[in-house]
């Protein structure tokens, strides 16, 4: 077993891999791991592929929910929620488990590299949705690459304040993702969505 000391990825096989398939990073970042609570590689990869099955079941149910809101069920909207919300914990219970949570300041790093390695990704996405047509798609995903490069942003200045007693407010905007930091905009910069269509996290 393998982790990558740049993005905590855990990579489940015997030979070393060349370069982190999560965040791209070298070889010489990637080092053999032991989870001293878990005993064998079978578990591990049972917990590594029920914590990618939970967390899609999370977002899936989020989405059924808001299309039963949308077709005005709001009953059948709450039962999505809910179980979205049982899935999250499944979720975590499995990455806890799997033993790659490290301390703060490790999971920003962790976080920040993941945010390069998406945004990196997303003009080969761009362009083939482009060559096949698919101008709609190009265009989120062209959010979507803005987005992380203001996520990456975020997390290099969090890895400056660990210690800053003092809060912030977000606002991400719930059509594109772009997160705003302590100012609601009149106006999203990267979709033009307008401020309602923002939600406020603490």
């Amino acid at each position: 077993m393998w982790l990558c000391t740049n993005c905590r990825h855990l990579e489940i096989d015997d030979k070393k891999p060349g370069h982190c398939p999560v965040c791209g990073a070298p070889s010489e970042k990637i080092i053999q791991y032991e989870n001293p609570k878990i005993k064998g590689t079978k578990t591990l990869k049972n917990l590594q592929e029920g914590f990618a099955a939970e967390s899609k079941a999370h977002l899936r149910d989020l989405a059924f929910a808001f299309k039963a809101d949308q077709e005005g069920l709001p009953q059948i909207a709450g039962l999505f929620r809910a179980i979205a919300e049982s899935e999250a914990v499944h979720a975590f219970h499995h990455l806890r488990l799997l033993g790659v949570i490290a301390d703060t300041q490790e999971n920003l790093q962790a976080a920040f590299e993941r945010e390069n390695y998406a945004r990196d990704a997303y003009p080969e996405f761009i362009k083939d949705a482009n060559d096949e047509g698919n101008s709609a798609v190009a265009t989120v995903f062209g959010y979507h690459r803005d987005v992380e490069r203001g996520h990456a942003r975020l997390y290099e200045k969090a890895l400056d304040r660990m210690l800053d007693p003092q809060g912030v407010e977000y606002y991400v905007c719930e059509v594109c993702g772009y997160v705003s930091v302590g100012v609601l905009p009149d106006e999203c910069p990267i979709c033009g969505a307008p401020k309602d269509k923002f939600k406020r996290i603490e």
